[in-house]
């Protein structure tokens, strides 16, 4: 039971008073129950669903005073289930819209930076979704210790070294039990071509076109710097082998291949990043599944699983002689 639903008040005596033929409580409950769900310091799916399925039930039954008293409450509050406004519709009693997304965004932050507020599914990802691109949102979601590590995956490109870990842990303990089929080799050489002749957008085209991902994929890195750590994830859910990831470091962007430790990082990251937690980081922060060409056809990184050709395991390693003895490091 969720702590929504577990801290609300005890209403089963005016329950059972409202099964007497005698008595007449149906506008009492609905007067208290939506006294009950304005208060509520977060609608989440419980609080939502339990309130649609009462207030429903009894605004067709009830008095047009109480509709009156309700729909006053309940008029200007963006959280009201559909079917309640429906059926307040029905009656003659429609609400006005919900409010206008500033006023929400104002809502939302202030439920973020509430270490009191208890944050819902349904309100969690409605934050992480506005989240994405507001970068003080993300930092508060970040920030709160009652999220846990795998729902803040969409937000990872925000979160600083330790806390990309602990999501990073979070997600692979489940992106390894999904199928995750070998990408063609085909991608890995074009992208190795586009790098060598320092096309950047022959390069970013390639690499969002094999892997299904939206046009302006990158843009989800507010941060111009992190950038190369999305474009890392995306290197390695498209199968590259880690020589080949390394020649795109050191070619592609010379600023990059300039800075030791920027490449050392990346090939950090790549390295200890799995291809199945890149693909499920890749869907968490874009909020797309993401997709592969397989065959000439676009499908699911989830999809059926494929055995890898015997030859790509033989060909492993053959770009590993590209990493500089400098940038070499003991596992």
């Amino acid at each position: 039971m969720s702590s929504s639903v577990a801290g609300a008040p005890d209403l089963s005596g005016l329950i059972e008073l409202s099964r007497d033929p005698a008595l007449d409580l149906k506008p009492v409950i609905l007067r208290v129950q939506t006294d009950l769900f304005l208060t509520a310091p977060v609608h989440d799916r419980a609080i939502l669903q339990a309130f649609e399925s009462l207030a429903a039930g009894l605004i067709p039954t009830v008095d047009e005073d109480t509709l009156r008293v309700v729909a006053e409450k309940l008029d200007g509050c963006p959280d009201v289930p559909e079917g309640v406004r429906a059926a307040l519709a029905t009656r003659g009693f429609p609400l006005a819209p919900p409010r206008e997304r500033e006023t929400e965004a104002e809502t939302d932050r202030a439920i973020a930076e509430n270490p009191g507020a208890l944050i819902g599914t349904r309100v969690l990802e409605r934050l992480l979704a506005r989240a994405r691109t507001d970068t003080d949102l993300a930092r508060t979601l970040l920030g709160r210790p009652d999220i846990p590590p795998a729902d803040l995956a969409p937000l990872w490109l925000f979160a600083e070294s330790e806390q990309r870990r602990a999501i990073t842990e979070a997600v692979e303990a489940t992106a390894a039990l999904r199928p995750c089929p070998p990408a063609p080799r085909a991608l890995a050489t074009s992208l190795v071509e586009h790098s060598h002749s320092r096309d950047i957008q022959a390069f970013v085209t390639a690499l969002g076109n094999g892997l299904g991902l939206p046009p302006n994929y990158l843009s989800a890195a507010v941060d111009p710097a992190a950038r190369y750590d999305l474009l890392t994830l995306a290197l390695r859910a498209a199968d590259l082998r880690e020589g080949e990831a390394v020649f795109v470091f050191l070619t592609l962007n010379d600023n990059v291949a300039r800075s030791v430790d920027r490449v050392f990082a990346l090939v950090t990251l790549f390295r200890e990043t799995s291809r199945a937690t890149a693909r499920d980081l890749l869907c968490a922060i874009l909020g797309v599944p993401v997709m592969e060409r397989t065959g000439g056809e676009h499908q699911p990184l989830h999809g059926p699983e494929a055995k890898r050709p015997a030859a790509a395991a033989s060909e492993r390693g053959g770009f590993r002689t590209l990493l500089p003895t400098r940038l070499r490091r003991t596992s």
